[in-house]
């Protein structure tokens, strides 16, 4: 009999899946709401602009794309003419004319990429959502990247695209994301003053909220039982001590899953998720290990030992000290004192170990 893997559905834990509901962002999808429906209520009537702050793995990213993909069912039942078109500044090396070469192609694919300026590409995309009646929610995702490169006059331009044509239906609104507030300081006041009135902040995931989001993913993209609760809360730790990085806490999770996989055990296992938080994000080095004391070495060989030894997920101080005692032993070296050895856990704690 072929031994069945724990995945049912690896895609549900690609960065690219937007799930049917974004946990613990309610307030801030009511926020977008608030700002944009009302291109489907009142369609043409205004154009809005929005700041979405918040840090690494916050779900600023996920939350701008449900809650494009929300708005088009909306659009759909009342027959609006809507797009939404997501555009990574980084991805386009903060050029404007980049940027604005993605929008136009999404709404013309044959649409040439070379041959044309930034501002003719603005009144090309003008001229486009005119001819398809369209409007267009358009996010700019790391926009600092597009700030840093070309300064106050991109986002001028975007946020007076309606400036020259004061009575025409207003069809361009627009999002940006970004994790860095500091950067918005390099614009001029008059581009600032027409940003700062809609900003949403992302608040840092608490641990236990962390664990919901991945509970969500493990029943959908997971067999029964291949991911115990102790493994969730683990996991939920680590990326709630990566400053509550939801996107880590995913990775790893994937990262657990196919290392289980290559070992063909049927369950994650603690394991298989310090192999994937490793490979994550690589905080051990030679160099490190080098520079710590012959008993600090000690005591990280230990911590290793008592979990090669041992499927669990946390071990007690009074364990570690133990197999401390042993690793010494091994080595002809007389242990120190309980307060010393305290001493080298807090240490090794205060340099990521």
């Amino acid at each position: 009999m072929t031994q069945r893997g724990v995945f049912v559905d690896e895609a549900i834990l690609d960065i690219s899946y937007v799930p049917d509901v974004v946990l613990h962002r309610e307030a801030e999808f009511r926020a977008l709401e608030g700002l944009f429906d009302h291109m489907v209520a009142a369609p043409y009537e205004m154009s809005q602009k929005a700041v979405i702050l918040g840090g690494v793995g916050s779900g600023k990213t996920l939350l701008a794309h449900y809650y494009g993909r929300s708005l088009r069912r909306k659009a759909e039942r009342r027959r609006v003419t809507y797009e939404y078109i997501h555009v990574n500044c980084r991805e386009q090396r903060g050029s404007l004319f980049m940027i604005l070469s993605q929008v136009v192609k999404r709404l013309r694919p044959q649409f040439p990429e070379r041959g044309y300026a930034a501002n003719e590409l603005m009144d090309i995309l003008r001229k486009i959502m005119d001819e398809d009646n369209a409007q267009i929610l358009l996010t700019l995702d790391e926009v600092d990247v597009l700030i840093e490169k070309e300064g106050s006059d991109a986002l001028y331009y975007l946020t007076r695209f309606h400036e020259t044509e004061p009575d025409m239906p207003r069809r361009l609104n627009i999002i940006f994301i970004s994790k860095d507030q500091e950067v918005f300081r390099k614009l001029d006041q008059s581009t600032l003053s027409s940003l700062q009135r809609n900003v949403i902040r992302m608040r840092d995931y608490d641990q236990a909220q962390l664990a919901d989001i991945l509970l969500y993913r493990v029943e959908k993209a997971f067999r029964r039982d291949a991911v115990p609760p102790e493994i969730v809360d683990f996991i939920s730790e680590l990326a709630f001590k990566e400053k509550s990085d939801a996107r880590y806490a995913i990775d790893v999770l994937h990262g657990a899953g196919k290392a289980a996989e290559r070992s063909a055990a049927m369950h994650i296992q603690p394991e298989h998720v310090r192999a994937a938080a490793m490979g994550v994000f690589q905080t051990l080095n030679k160099e490190a290990v080098r520079q710590l004391s012959p008993h600090e070495k000690l005591v990280l060989l230990a911590v290793a030992r008592f979990f090669k030894a041992n499927d669990v997920t946390h071990g007690t101080t009074g364990e570690i000290e133990e197999a401390y005692h042993l690793v010494c032993e091994e080595h002809m070296e007389e242990p120190r004192g309980h307060t010393q050895y305290w001493k080298y856990l807090k240490n090794l704690k205060s340099l990521d170990f």
